[in-house]
């Protein structure tokens, strides 16, 4: 099960006097990753470097960009990181200022990986949770059961509208769905058949 970024997440870490300041965030395409990189370079226009890496599973694209730093030393690592741990769709900036002194490039290598995961955790990477949305028509009499029993499954109604019949948009996540299929079938016969339909 893949990991995701419920939220943005910062570090700074320092070696040698360089100042490594990096920030990751959750992107549904490359757009966005373009986007977060450009923020990051335009808060830091004096930076020596602006190391990044991002993927994205809508595109279906993976970059990364050592910005002047030696070949391998500087994006690779950041990419491995988030690779090894499972995480997707996600952007990930190292902006460094130079210190004064070289750190060879095993020392960028760790140095560059050591900000990145500091961002990573800050940012709490969580399991990600995969739900598929559906519209349930059910007629008024049935309406208070069918509430109670998704209740009780924890299935969120996340619409509602109410003509001639009750329409219900529902999320379920992909741990309900045997239990959610089952509940439906045990309604009606009317709804089993034509009552609920996929929402793209």
């Amino acid at each position: 099960m893949p990991l995701i970024l419920p939220a943005s997440g910062e570090y700074e870490h320092e070696d040698k006097r360089s100042k490594f300041l990096a920030a990751c965030s959750p992107v549904k395409n490359e757009t966005e990753a373009k986007a977060f990189v450009a923020s990051i370079r335009a808060k830091h226009p004096k930076a020596n470097h602006n190391v990044f890496a991002y993927m994205t599973r809508s595109d279906n694209i993976t970059r990364m960009s050592d910005d002047g730093e030696p070949t391998g030393s500087a994006g690779l690592p950041i990419l491995n990181l988030f690779q090894k741990t499972g995480v997707v769709d996600w952007v990930c900036v190292v902006t460094r200022y130079f210190g004064g002194t070289l750190l060879g490039a095993g020392g960028l290598v760790r140095a560059y990986g050591h900000a990145a995961k500091g961002a990573m955790e800050a940012a709490a990477p969580t399991r990600e949770i995969l739900t598929q949305v559906y519209e349930l028509t059910c007629p008024y009499n049935m309406f208070d059961r069918v509430k109670y029993d998704f209740g009780k499954l924890e299935i969120e109604i996340i619409d509602s509208s109410f003509t001639d019949k009750c329409v219900l948009t529902l999320r379920v996540t992909e741990d309900q769905e045997v239990e959610f299929h089952e509940t439906v079938k045990g309604f009606s016969p009317d709804i089993t058949k034509d009552g609920l339909r996929v929402v793209d």
